[in-house]
């Protein structure tokens, strides 16, 4: 496939189905929508997405993964950890993660989702293989 301009509405986007890790499992509560991967569109290079944490303490599990990633949080606040430090994040933060650190994310507003853009420098999302802490969490 030949990489393409590739525009999404915001109808578009809101049309995605959300994904998520399989209940039970080692990721947490996080879903997200995949914008740009070459297995579902017309792109290579990047992988992108939008992820969201719900109030009241959603979580996306302490992980690794080789491909560094970037994160552009779109809504609300909360707790995003690399390599074991702490630093608070809100709208229009932006935190690099350098490939294989142990990262999370934790949402502890009580009332506003949070949401971040994702990217990933891998033409498709199935190329970053998600390793989880064994029983970690955010708090």
């Amino acid at each position: 496939m030949s990489a393409q301009p590739i525009i999404l509405s915001e109808q578009a986007i809101e049309n995605i189905p959300d994904d998520r890790f399989p209940a039970g499992g080692s990721g947490g509560d996080v879903t997200w929508k995949t914008l740009l991967s070459s297995s579902k569109t017309p792109s290579d290079t990047l992988t992108s997405g939008l992820a969201r944490c719900a109030a009241k303490g959603g979580q996306l599990k302490c992980h690794r993964h080789a491909h560094a990633e970037m994160y552009y949080v779109t809504q609300g606040r909360g707790i995003v950890t690399v390599n074991g430090k702490e630093e608070e994040v809100a709208k229009g933060s932006v935190v690099f993660i350098p490939g294989d650190s142990e990262h999370g994310v934790k949402n502890e507003d009580e009332n506003e989702d949070l949401v971040w853009l994702y990217v990933f420098a891998a033409d498709q999302f199935e190329d970053v293989v998600y390793r989880f802490t064994p029983e970690a969490d955010l708090g």
